[in-house]
């Protein structure tokens, strides 16, 4: 049986998931964390005590991927990230960082297992990179405050979204206006939703 970590700062979907996964009888949830930081220090103490993490992406202090970055040694264990979005750019920072997966919370708990065993086995499992192979080059962070733009949210709101500072979100919305080579929040959104973010 897969011995597996769940990290997700949200308890109930914490608890969801973790639910579902003890149900299909293939699954041994070990830990469930509410933090970056918590899978950290869980895996100063149990360092040979799972097969598998799941983590999810959007989490205060410390993301997913800055978790990720930040690792101790995990001697092959396996990270698959389980987050609201399943798009190439976020995809393909966790890929360059050396996850095992990137996997959307919508996805269908039978193919999640497939998932988490390929990941076992030692295959890479993004879906989203298959759909849409052609590179993008916002990175993780960027990605998601223009997910935010699009929605229409104000500086404030994706700082309190993104757990990130209103200065930080304002960086963040002028480089992306330099990357789109825009002016305004209105040209910004239409480029990024030409670019099929939405």
């Amino acid at each position: 049986m897969m011995k597996l970590v769940l990290v997700d700062d949200q308890s109930l979907v914490q608890q969801g998931v973790a639910t579902l996964l003890e149900m299909s009888g293939q699954v041994n949830v070990v830990a469930t964390l509410p933090s970056g930081q918590a899978l950290i220090d869980w895996l100063n103490r149990h360092p040979q005590e799972c097969d598998l993490i799941l983590l999810d992406f959007h989490m205060p202090a410390l993301d997913g991927i800055e978790t990720l970055k930040a690792l101790p040694n995990r001697g092959g264990i396996p990270v698959v990230f389980l987050s609201t979005f399943a798009d190439a750019a976020l995809s393909r920072e966790a890929r360059r960082n050396g996850a095992a997966g990137w996997l959307a919370k919508s996805i269908e708990i039978n193919e999640l297992l497939d998932a988490l065993s390929l990941a076992v086995e030692g295959q890479r499992v993004f879906p989203a990179l298959e759909q849409l192979p052609e590179d993008n080059d916002l990175s993780a962070r960027e990605f998601e405050v223009a997910r935010c733009l699009v929605e229409g949210m104000t500086n404030q709101q994706i700082a309190d979204t993104c757990h990130l500072s209103l200065g930080t979100v304002k960086n963040y919305t002028s480089n992306l206006f330099s990357k789109l080579e825009v002016e305004n929040r209105t040209q910004a959104i239409a480029a990024l939703r030409a670019r099929g973010i939405n």
